[in-house]
């Protein structure tokens, strides 16, 4: 066997063995997606194409690729372990970025320097320009040979597997060194090409082997260091849900004792409704019913005057209590909205008849005036609205006059009116009308009483049923209060 067929087997085994190696790791990365192994196949890679050039028998291959094609497969594995350096030493511009920037300008150079060396064989063919790129390939494989061992000294301690690179990387520094120092020396000296591949195709199969090695227990590193994060990170994930957990627990027992609070709460505020209105309401009721009829069989007339005006003190401390509780009972939101279809006609009579006797003192009349027979509300609060607008249009009207109730269907809806032709109200009274001033009241014309919560009550009760209600009055001509309720209002 002549040693051409030696060279030939030699470089064909290293060159397959660096092929298996790449694939092994190629199909890795495939399944992994680990960068590092992305990094590692590129140097197997280009290791395997810087080998093989030789193995293509003359001719097989254009002649200018076969010559010149060891430049490009150099470089990229030079970029292949810059790549892979920066990735497995963790160096980047944040901790140290001087090294960094070297490594990026080495980078740049052995992507550039292929381009501009295969362009210049395409198109300009300057000879000078050819071997300043084949130098400048070989200065910068060199560097990158240098800056890697500095990287590997340099962050020796940094971290746990840095040490080991170091180690890996010996066959490659000295092969390199020494397939370097042949491509210098070659062009002035008789170099045994034939020894140096053997010698440094061992070594950077060493450094394949070892360093196969290295990433595997870096990758293995990388899997323990996040299955401990994820661990870590679960445990304070489940601290943190059992914090959580407490807080809710806490906060739902919070919650539970305030509704206990709010329970006694309502029922003491219910009991004492039911007080104001069975032992207080109810006697007072009772004691103007007996009033009425002492008055009828009382002849004397002074002293139906007193009974008269215990009479009157009566009522209006009725219709006080009554108004407080309507009032009261909106403001604390006891009040669910019950809304139907009522007869206007039949509520009007039937406030009519409530109105009875304090018309008939005054001599006023009630009249009606019904355009729209039917309105969609809540039937108990129309009455008390009802109650407290006829209310007060009686405490301000004259005698013989008219109050009348209307019922009319308006461009914007549907209208329900209070009119009397009374002294009239200030113009401005009705609108300081808001939900938390103090209500103010003033003497009818016979001197009545008020609480003043009639109003508030009223526009409350209306706008609680979607309406609005309205206010115009002039003075000693009269005052119309009108409730308007959309016609969709239903």
């Amino acid at each position: 066997m002549n040693s051409f067929d030696i060279n030939f087997l030699i470089v064909s085994s290293f060159t397959a063995i660096f092929g298996v190696f790449g694939v092994y790791h190629f199909v890795s990365y495939l399944i992994l997606r680990h960068k590092i192994l992305c990094h590692y196949c590129i140097i197997l890679f280009g290791l395997t194409l810087h080998w093989s050039w030789s193995l293509f028998p003359e001719g097989f291959l254009p002649e200018v690729i076969q010559k010149n094609g060891s430049l490009i497969s150099a470089m990229t594995t030079t970029f292949g372990f810059l790549l892979f350096t920066t990735n497995y030493l963790n160096i980047h511009r944040g901790n140290h970025p001087k090294i960094s920037r070297s490594y990026t300008f080495l980078k740049y150079s052995t992507v550039l320097i292929p381009i501009l060396f295969v362009l210049n064989i395409l198109t300009i063919h300057i000879p000078w320009l050819h071997s300043s790129l084949v130098m400048s390939a070989a200065i910068t494989a060199l560097l990158s040979v240098l800056l890697n061992i500095f990287s590997g000294i340099r962050l020796f301690n940094e971290e746990r597997f840095n040490k080991y690179y170091l180690y890996a990387y010996s066959p490659m520094l000295l092969s390199s060194v020494i397939y370097i120092s042949a491509w210098f020396l070659k062009e002035n000296y008789d170099v045994d090409r034939e020894f140096i591949v053997f010698i440094t195709s061992l070594l950077i199969t060493l450094q394949l082997i070892l360093f196969s090695i290295l990433v595997s227990y870096k990758f293995k590193f990388i899997e323990k260091s996040n299955m401990r994060t994820q661990v870590e990170t679960n445990k304070m994930l489940a601290l943190e849900v059992d914090k959580q957990t407490k807080d809710l627990q806490i906060a739902k027992q919070d919650v539970e004792s305030k509704n206990r609070e709010l329970e006694s709460v309502n029922s003491l505020k219910n009991k004492l409704f039911s007080l104001l209105t069975h032992d207080v309401r109810g006697p007072l009721h009772n004691i103007s019913l007996l009033v009425n009829l002492l008055e009828n069989q009382i002849e004397d007339n002074e002293l139906k005057e007193i009974s008269q005006s215990l009479k009157n003190e009566l009522d209006e401390r009725i219709a006080m209590v009554s108004a407080l509780l309507d009032w009261s009972y909106n403001q604390l939101e006891g009040i669910k909205l019950n809304k139907k279809h009522c007869d206007i006609e039949e509520i009007f009579n039937t406030m009519a008849k409530q109105f009875q006797r304090p018309a008939k003192e005054k001599d006023i009349k009630l009249l009606f005036e019904i355009e729209t027979p039917t309105l969609f509300i809540d039937e108990n609060m129309f009455k008390v609205v009802l109650r407290n607008l006829i209310s007060n249009a009686i405490k301000f009207s004259t005698k013989n006059q008219n109050v009348i109730l209307s019922s009319m269907k308006g461009l914007e809806g549907i209208e329900i009116g209070v009119q009397d032709f009374g002294v009239g109200m200030k113009t401005n009274w009705h609108k300081n009308l808001v939900k938390d001033c103090i209500p103010k009241t003033t003497l009818g014309t016979k001197g009545e009483q008020g609480t003043g919560f009639g109003l508030l009550i009223s526009k409350d009760f209306v706008e609680m049923n979607g309406g609005e209600l309205f206010c115009t009055s002039t003075p000693n001509e009269g005052t119309q209060f009108v409730m308007r309720f959309a016609v969709n209002n239903s």
